[in-house]
């Protein structure tokens, strides 16, 4: 378990790493808010993520940076669900939805309700081929 963990950090490290300090900013800047603080908000797009990630911080800043290259502001969650990053090993995908928010509308921090919080196991019992 330690190892997949590892493998999971490592990726994350090296994920990240292919993104230019100027687009992890503008990621940054995306404010997670919920859908009654997006009114008077102009909708841009979905936005899902292409794959799992073995956290539900690294899935949201995946959204986010999507978020960001389309020139929203604000970005709502609105599902998280596993999937299999291997066979075991299961990981956390979000989708959203990204707007742009004129100066005074939207909120200017992270509403920590408009997070999804997302407890998943970390291995499919299922998928146990170890002890099959």
């Amino acid at each position: 378990m330690k190892r997949l963990l590892s493998i999971a950090a490592c990726l994350a490290t090296v994920l990240t790493g292919c993104m230019s300090a100027e687009e992890q900013a503008a990621a940054n800047r995306i404010i997670t808010a919920l859908p009654t603080e997006v009114e008077g908000c102009t909708f841009i797009a979905d936005v899902d993520n292409s794959g799992p990630y073995s956290t539900v911080h690294m899935a949201r800043f995946n959204l986010k940076h999507q978020a960001a290259q389309m020139g929203a502001t604000h970005l709502v969650e609105k599902y998280a669900y596993t999937s299999h990053i291997t066979f075991k090993l299961l990981g956390v995908v979000l989708s959203g939805r990204a707007y742009k928010c004129p100066a005074g509308k939207g909120p200017i921090l992270d509403n920590e309700k408009g997070k999804l919080q997302y407890d998943f196991p970390m291995t499919d019992p299922e998928q146990d081929i170890i002890n099959d």
